[in-house]
């Protein structure tokens, strides 16, 4: 993709929550207001990104100014390779040694054109950054053969699991209906990896937020699936009583065909619409 995917994405947006509509900057002040956020997102949709980046560095003026620590985590960096994160943010780590340390394209592999300008955000905001993420290897593990089949070392890794949770379980059985199960899969062991990939994201950020201060703020940026209020933020909510907002980013084309919208706390409506209008 262009380096500049992102900033050609940019659409006008509000924020739907309940019956009331945010417009800007008073959307930007509710978000600052809050001190867990989940920024949700479909992977490959630039404009999604556009809202997120737009969310940052929103909260990054508002921490600076009112000297409160601002930290942004991300679902698409694992846990060891925060040091690799951690570099290229704070520019001690060139990009092209930063996606070789991190093994992104191997881990992620989205188009990190895609994620770049969140990232130089961070960096020229000089927040904390976070890979939330449990390694790949666990949850593959986990997804085929189940948490049975774990070795000790392999158990130690795992941060406390919910797995009885009844909405969540809503939530990813009606997901996968859609989606046909591998014969070589028990339906019990993905919704297990599921699980983990929510839980080790929830403790990364607790464990930092218990660290912080009460005065500090985090953005966490997952994947839709993950931001939803059953998953991530209720896991969070779970180890260390706060409540967390739970934001997605819809198209206004698609608004009235989005079936999960009460699922979360706050719509972010890009006004894809207006834009088709004016042209």
């Amino acid at each position: 993709m262009p380096a500049d995917v992102v900033a050609k994405a940019a659409l006008p947006l509000y924020v739907q929550r309940g019956e009331e509509k945010l417009v800007e900057p008073a959307l930007w002040q509710a978000l600052a207001r809050e001190r867990v956020i989940c920024f949700g997102e479909q992977h490959d949709d630039p404009a999604h990104h556009f809202a997120q980046r737009r969310a940052l560095e929103e909260l990054a003026a508002r921490s600076a100014a009112e000297h409160r620590v601002l930290a942004a985590g991300f679902e698409m960096f694992q846990k060891p390779y925060q040091a690799a994160l951690s570099g290229f943010v704070a520019g001690t780590l060139p990009e092209a040694q930063f996606l070789i340390d991190s093994e992104y394209s191997e881990r992620w592999g989205f188009d990190f054109a895609l994620y770049r300008p969140l990232l130089e955000t961070a960096r020229d905001n000089n927040l904390e950054v976070l890979a939330l993420n449990t390694p790949r290897e666990l949850t593959r593990k986990v997804g085929r053969t189940g948490l049975e089949s774990l070795d000790a070392g392999e158990r130690n890794q795992l941060p406390e699991m919910d797995l009885q949770n009844a909405e969540h379980k809503a939530y990813f059985d009606a997901a996968m209906s859609h989606h046909p199960m591998p014969a070589d899969r028990k339906a019990e062991n993905i919704y297990a990896a599921q699980v983990l990939w929510d839980e080790t994201m929830a403790e990364t950020a607790a464990a930092w937020l218990s660290r912080a201060g009460d005065n500090a703020q985090l953005i966490l940026f997952a994947g839709a699936g993950h931001c939803h209020e059953s998953a991530i933020p209720a896991r969070i909510t779970r180890r260390v009583q706060l409540p967390v907002l739970s934001v997605v980013p819809v198209h206004a084309s698609q608004l009235t065909k989005f079936e999960d919208a009460k699922r979360y706390d706050w719509l972010m409506v890009l006004e894809d619409q207006a834009v088709t209008a004016r042209r």
